[in-house]
């Protein structure tokens, strides 16, 4: 049989309320326990630096029109 509305409500509600009053004092606990003691940092990984950039290739001499006598 289902829950009727108001009784569902209710439900949630309290629910609601208790879940409110956990975290709460999760809080609250971790106020007076201090601060959590920090995870330790990683040192910064350095990359390699980037190679040059590879010089163009010589631009090809234009085509003569005179062809050369031998």
């Amino acid at each position: 049989m289902a829950r009727s509305k108001s009784k569902h409500i209710r439900l949630i509600m309290r629910r609601r309320k208790q879940w409110k009053q956990r975290t709460k004092r999760r809080k609250e606990a971790a106020k007076t326990a201090g601060p959590a003691k920090p995870a330790p940092k990683k040192a910064p990984v350095k990359k390699a630096p980037a190679p040059p950039p590879a010089p163009p290739p010589p631009a090809a001499a234009p085509p003569t029109s005179e062809t050369p006598q031998a």
